[in-house]
């Protein structure tokens, strides 16, 4: 028998016990056997005692399982480089909003690699830590802010697009010093206003906004439908991002061909 069916019989046994007392007292009474009702009854209140204790020892067990699971998610949700929640509890948050206008904030480093070239990854690492720090600083309670992966983030609020721009503005003005260098926190950012339930709409939205501010030198661009477009289905890959043009050291996972002129006048090829 599958575990889904012991389970049911499990859960119908201390309703089927309690169906029977009442039955066998009933009869017990009517046909005059008070003593052997009295047994019955004691039975019935000891086998319900025992199912109760029972019971609390499941609910217990339970509640000890969710309060470990919600450890492990606690460990395995934010991110390592910042303490942020990672895309998917965005994705879920956006979804979680069905029926409720959002304010949806991209945030996307300008100049990572040269970030990285300059101070090493651990520099880099120590940039996108801050500008998490100073997006903290710009949310309220309610809202979330997230890293969706490399040098990309997120701030969801329902507060309007004008006043996110403000505190972003504020929060993301003072440079940043990294290994005694000062150089500006420089990034852009992408705001629409959409309905909550869609995360590929909302974040796609603020993703061509976000661009549209990448293109003319950085700073904060609102979601223009005109300039920006639609965003592509679910599914499609976007047209060549600018990220797709920046060096990565471990793109090459197949050496190059490489020809060399053999002495007879053959190529060789490795």
């Amino acid at each position: 028998m599958r575990l889904a069916a012991w389970a049911t019989v499990l859960r119908r046994i201390p309703v089927a016990i309690t169906i029977g007392s009442q039955a066998a007292l009933l009869v017990l009474l009517l046909t005059g056997r008070p003593w052997v009702a009295g047994i019955i009854a004691t039975v019935g209140v000891l086998s319900q005692a025992v199912l109760l204790v029972l019971s609390h020892h499941r609910v217990v067990h339970a509640a000890d399982r969710i309060a470990a699971l919600e450890r492990d998610l606690s460990v395995a949700y934010p991110d390592p480089v910042t303490g942020l929640a990672v895309r998917r509890v965005a994705e879920h948050h956006l979804i979680d909003a069905a029926g409720t206008e959002l304010t949806v904030a991209l945030i996307d480093v300008d100049g990572m690699h040269a970030i990285n070239t300059t101070h090493t990854h651990d520099g880099g690492d120590r940039f996108l830590a801050e500008l998490a720090a100073r997006l903290e600083q710009a949310s309220h309670v309610g809202d979330l802010v997230a890293r969706l992966g490399g040098d990309e983030f997120v701030l969801v609020t329902p507060r309007d697009p004008q006043t996110l721009a403000r505190s972003l503005t504020t929060v993301l003005t003072p440079p940043i010093t990294i290994d005694g260098v000062t150089r500006p926190m420089g990034v852009s950012i992408g705001i629409c206003r959409t309905p909550g339930g869609d995360p590929h709409r909302a974040l796609g939205l603020a993703d061509r906004a976000m661009y549209a501010a990448k293109n003319r030198g950085g700073g904060i661009a609102h979601y223009d439908p005109a300039r920006d477009g639609e965003p592509p289905a679910p599914g499609v890959r976007p047209a060549v991002r600018h990220r797709d043009r920046r060096p990565h050291r471990h793109r090459l996972l197949i050496p190059p061909r490489i020809v060399v002129a053999h002495p007879r006048g053959a190529a060789r090829t490795w």
